[in-house]
């Protein structure tokens, strides 16, 4: 039978690992099959599974729906695989022995050998037809209702923060320009920062299709864009970026990130 490739086989983690192991890991395998790295199909694959693993994985409520799932799914794998109750087997040797001479009880083994063999082999040909089972495209989530945020608050008229989301993380010089230019959608977007293992949304904006937006006051600290499209609800996750002592320096960037 095969084995359920998950989410955290892509990312090469236990089921039971913390936020941290699971960014950690998502970091090393985004910097390994980066697309400008391996500009190869195959490792853009790659890099589409790691993406798709660590947007379940990162969220809490989308972790927990897809571990149900998992667990769901591996309890039917169990009961398939369970071999056949001693009482039923034992019914069917007395059925297939009845009748027969002691001398030839030897030829009966075979014959059930035989019997259980193509059982068997039938049972796993059928297993190899099946299609490997796929989590739904959405995990739990649903997709964003047109004009509104996670949140239910209302988007923006025009690009800018989604009220009834906190603005943290005040305290530098740096910009985030986050370029929508290319999608022919909306984004509903965050930029989080992680720290002390843990993943924090400072930033949650709106952008419409076309269009950019800068995110000022940014300090130093190792920081990620989630977005989610308005079209279709579907997550992505940006490569991560880090900004380092220009607080002290007082030498500010520009990050630019294309969606």
């Amino acid at each position: 039978m095969n084995r359920i490739h998950t989410h955290y086989d892509c990312l090469n983690v236990a089921p039971t690992a913390s936020e941290a192991v699971i960014r950690a890991a998502y970091r090393a395998l985004s910097q390994q099959y980066h697309p400008d790295r391996n500009p190869g199909a195959e490792a853009h694959q790659m890099m589409s599974n790691i993406n798709q693993a660590y947007a379940v994985l990162s969220d809490p409520a989308q972790r927990r729906a897809y571990d149900a799932w998992l667990a769901e799914q591996q309890q039917r794998q169990a009961a398939a695989a369970a071999p056949v109750p001693p009482s039923h087997a034992a019914e069917v040797k007395r059925i297939a022995t009845q009748g027969h001479r002691r001398k030839h009880a030897w030829l009966q083994w075979v014959g059930m050998g035989a019997v259980v063999g193509l059982l068997v082999g039938g049972w796993w040909w059928w297993q190899q037809q099946q299609p490997v089972p796929e989590v739904p495209a959405a995990t739990e989530a649903p997709a964003l209702s047109p004009g509104f945020a996670p949140n239910n608050q209302p988007l923006p008229a025009v690009k800018g923060y989604v009220p009834g989301y906190p603005i943290l993380r005040q305290q530098g010089g740096n910009v985030v320009n986050v370029d929508n230019s290319a999608l022919p959608s909306g984004v509903f977007a965050q930029i989080y920062e992680l720290h002390n293992g843990k993943l924090t949304a400072i930033r949650s904006f709106y952008i419409p299709a076309g269009e950019s937006f800068e995110v000022e006051n940014i300090g130093d600290g190792d920081f990620s864009l989630h977005y989610r499209r308005v079209d279709t609800g579907q997550w992505q996750i940006s490569d991560p970026w880090q900004i380092k002592n220009s607080e002290r320096s007082k030498q500010y960037r520009q990050i630019d990130v294309m969606l």
